[in-house]
């Protein structure tokens, strides 16, 4: 005999006796009558389930970035505090930056470094940096 056909392992019936016979169980099973039970078939084999297929990926997954946080805008609390003429010079020259093409926020923000500036040039506003 080649190793070959010594390593192959028994197939089919002379297996499956093999493995009765280790467990003490005979090649067919006595069949026991109940009374008031009528015999069926032979029992129902169940297949096994298939395998689930893999979920489908979106085609596009979304990548829209999370909208942005916006802090309040420390300015307002200083344009607060200017006078009326100067808010609303601050005012009118946010509108015309906005008019221009700038986005709201970025026209506010600059209409304040523009006009307070200006106020501190002229001495109407008193900056706390240098009070004293």
């Amino acid at each position: 005999m080649s190793e070959a056909s010594v390593l192959q392992r028994p197939t089919g019936a002379s297996r499956r006796r093999g493995v009765q016979r280790s467990l003490g169980l005979s090649a067919v099973e006595p069949s026991v009558e109940v009374p008031g039970v009528v015999a069926e078939g032979p029992p129902v084999r169940y297949r096994r389930p298939k395998r689930a297929l893999p979920a489908k990926a979106d085609a596009r997954p979304d990548r829209t970035p999370p909208p942005p946080v916006f802090h309040p805008l420390a300015y307002r609390s200083v344009v607060a505090a200017w006078s009326l003429d100067a808010r609303e010079r601050w005012g009118r020259r946010s509108n015309e930056l906005e008019d221009g093409g700038l986005s709201w926020r970025d026209a506010e923000t600059q209409a304040f470094v523009e006009v307070w500036n200006d106020l501190r040039r002229a001495g109407g506003y008193a900056d706390p940096d240098h009070a004293g």
